[in-house]
């Protein structure tokens, strides 16, 4: 059965799924608790962001090495990519809350243990944080899952978006005040607040939080487990354009924007409190473009809005190639910021869209496993081209490949479930 007959079958016939008893009531008080803990996270998150790359090339590594880090346990790197499909699937079956409890402890783990590399001066111990942050990812399907799931089926779109803003809101000011922190104190001062925070967020989700999937295991069987890594590398029949478009996205930005931070800094010699400014302006664009976005998306289809946001990533890779004042690449970070905008909460809405309910948690977790399988060597790839040839090298392969994701949004992206054919 192709994905439109589905969703036609899902309208006519209820799908017999394990849902829990949440009212409408507590479904809103989730969404509550759900943005709430990414403002937490966001908090930390955007602050690390801006010091991770400088933090571990001020340690003795190289670019290359960096790259290996984030190959490891970066946005897409290889132990991100494994446990994401394991965690949809797991939490289909035992509910959504354990999945993001276990997630807040390992990243509590992993920021105590960057901490103690940069007191010991040792790069090579922060790869045990980067295993325990990138098994953090555990908890990516489930989290996406519970926001759809909070929400009713017309209100997707909003609903990723205003996870998305909250995330992004602390980004305003974090950044900033987190790099001068770091420039006059040391990296090292950043990750007992990191670690305060994601406490705090660790605690609303195991207090306040509702579960909206009731535990339904039995059965549950290795055999099974193994079963989903492997047809987790092949896309869902009728969406192998749209995994395709949005591996071939995360290869070509993690070559060059994945590395940006870092290779500024070192070619440029930025402070980590101007890296700080360039992530605040991100953000303050991020936040206040994205409701917007959200309620757009609901009225209409994801493909366009997915085609036109790869396509701003054209002109940013070449305003980063041929510039160097750092006031231009602070008013660059309002377009990457609409481009993020138009990219990631709109990937959520679409593949929200074309899958059933009682699949939609392993759904998440097959199209991060299938990208971070394709793109999770990226970053090794851009600290090699930058050792081989500096900053534009890794920026050109970045434009390079937005140019053919566009290609296959157009040409192979099909969309068969728009809020117009849901109504039809």
């Amino acid at each position: 059965m192709d994905t439109l007959e589905q969703t036609r079958t899902e309208k006519l016939i209820p799908v017999q799924v394990p849902v829990a008893q949440v009212t409408p009531r507590q479904m809103r008080e989730n969404l509550g608790v759900l943005a709430g803990s990414s403002f937490l996270r966001g908090a930390h998150t955007s602050i690390y962001n801006v010091i991770w790359q400088p933090f571990v090339l001020s340690l003795g590594a190289s670019m290359p090495t960096l790259g290996l880090l984030n190959s490891l346990g970066g946005m897409n790197g290889i132990i991100t990519t494994l446990v994401q499909p394991l965690g949809g699937w797991f939490a289909d079956r035992l509910g959504r809350r354990p999945f993001m409890l276990a997630a807040s402890a390992a990243t509590i783990i992993g920021y105590a243990l960057f901490a103690i590399a940069g007191q010991l001066n040792l790069w090579t111990m922060l790869t045990l944080g980067v295993i325990f942050l990138g098994a953090t990812a555990l908890a990516n399907p489930a989290r996406s899952s519970m926001t759809a799931e909070s929400v009713r089926v017309d209100q997707h779109g909003s609903a990723f978006s205003l996870i998305m803003v909250a995330a992004m809101v602390p980004g305003i000011v974090a950044p900033t005040v987190g790099g001068w922190v770091a420039d006059r104190f040391g990296f090292v001062s950043f990750f007992p607040i990191a670690i305060a925070l994601e406490g705090v967020a660790l605690f609303l989700v195991w207090r306040y939080l509702r579960e909206t999937r009731a535990p339904n295991g039995d059965g549950i069987t290795w055999r099974d487990s193994l079963a989903v890594l492997r047809r987790s590398i092949i896309p869902p029949k009728g969406l192998a354009g749209f995994f395709i478009a949005c591996a071939g996205d995360s290869f070509a930005w993690g070559m060059g924007w994945g590395l940006l931070y870092g290779m500024i800094s070192e070619t440029y010699h930025f402070s980590a409190e101007q890296l700080g400014l360039m992530s605040s302006v991100m953000s303050l664009t991020w936040a206040v473009t994205q409701m917007p976005i959200g309620r757009y998306i609901d009225r209409r289809g994801a493909k366009g809005m997915m085609i036109f946001s790869e396509s701003l990533g054209i002109p940013l890779m070449l305003i980063w190639m041929t510039q160097s004042r750092f006031e231009i690449f602070v008013l660059s970070q309002i377009l990457f910021a609409i481009t993020a905008a138009t990219w990631v909460p709109v990937v959520s809405t679409f593949l929200t869209r074309q899958v059933t309910t009682e699949e939609r948690a392993e759904a998440f977790g097959r199209l991060n496993m299938f990208r971070g399988l394709v793109a999770f060597p990226a970053p090794t790839i851009g600290g090699l081209l930058y050792a081989w040839g500096g900053m534009r090298l890794p920026l050109m392969a970045n434009l390079i490949g937005s140019v053919i994701v566009v290609g296959i949004l157009i040409f192979f992206v099909h969309e068969t479930h728009t809020p117009a054919s849901r109504e039809s």
